[in-house]
């Protein structure tokens, strides 16, 4: 007896879930392991209501931004790992790993524990803690600077 095709369809195509942890990890690889700063590909990803909490500081859209083409001024060789990655609905987990090394000489290494939103296929929070695990003590704010 065969499978119902509907059943088998819907099988298929990717979850709600599936779509917005996929959104994530894209959007790390296209904004902050890629060397160049676009601001075109961050509003690809994230909303222009988006904020960020990190490490008791809050930016919104314009200062994410500026955030992002900091970390390119001063980083080369950006890689991103995911360790884990969990949706829910609206919300992502992830805790991932930034590996980089600064322009200006040294490695830096982050583990990251974030929560996402996505609303309309965008990013409109990160709600973040952020250790640094490899830097100097000058790079304690890097997630945030």
């Amino acid at each position: 007896m065969s499978a119902d095709p509907t059943q088998r369809a819907s099988e298929s195509f990717p979850t709600r879930e599936q779509i917005n942890k996929s959104l994530v990890e894209q959007a790390f690889q296209d904004v902050f392991a890629s060397d160049a700063f676009d601001e075109g590909v961050i509003a690809r990803y994230f909303s222009p209501q988006y904020v960020q909490k990190t490490d008791g500081r809050t930016l919104d859209f314009t200062g994410f931004v500026a955030h992002v083409r900091e970390l390119k001024r001063m980083l080369k060789y950006v890689t991103i790992t995911f360790e884990r990655l969990v949706a829910e609905g609206t919300a992502v987990v992830s805790i991932h790993r930034a590996d980089a090394e600064k322009v200006a000489g040294g490695r830096v290494a982050l583990r990251v524990f974030a929560l996402f939103v996505i609303d309309s296929d965008k990013i409109v929070l990160c709600d973040e803690l952020t250790r640094l695990e490899q830097g100097v003590l000058e790079d304690h704010d890097l997630a945030s600077r």
